[in-house]
């Protein structure tokens, strides 16, 4: 008989879903962030619950050279199961916003090809995190672009800091 319990996400689970996607390179821990690339301004509630990143922008850089790359994925465990934090590490100006935009159309259409098809299944998060200022007035067309269409596709503005749970 069992407990009924869900067994915990291991970092097994994340590490799993990561290495079919050739060409992304599991790393534990936060490894993946760089300095001056979100590393400082991504942090786990609990370290302990980290299971593990992907530096996508770079592991792709060669396979993707002239594509608006997403930054990176870091595996998270909440409430027993993993989930796939999707995190873009980019300047929070008004004219960025439509790259921001670009970088999630091809982060979208690489989870759909088949080799990504475990990472894709896994429940995630879409995050943009300010790398510098932030300077997206309220009355500009690409706020509301920001808070209505880009959120109806799952994508949440962090702020300049962004701390997973």
């Amino acid at each position: 008989m069992t407990s009924g319990k869900k067994p915990k996400a291991s970092k097994d689970t994340f590490r799993d879903a990561v290495t079919p996607c050739k060409p992304l390179q599991h790393r534990e821990g936060l490894q993946a962030i760089k300095r001056g690339e979100g590393k400082g301004q991504i942090s786990g509630g609990d370290a302990s619950k980290i299971l593990g990143s992907v530096d996508i922008d770079g592991d792709c850089r060669a396979t993707h050279p002239e594509s608006n790359r997403w930054d990176y994925v870091v595996g998270y465990e909440r409430s027993g199961q993993a989930i796939a934090h999707f995190i873009e590490a980019h300047s929070a100006e008004t004219s960025e916003v439509s790259v921001v935009e670009k970088k999630l159309d091809w982060l979208e259409t690489f989870l759909q090809h088949d080799a990504a098809r475990k990472l894709a299944a896994l429940p995630r998060q879409l995050h943009w995190v300010a790398s510098g200022r932030i300077n997206i007035p309220q009355h500009t067309p690409q706020y509301k672009k920001l808070h209505t269409t880009l959120r109806k596709r799952g994508l949440l503005f962090a702020g300049k800091t962004l701390l997973l749970t």
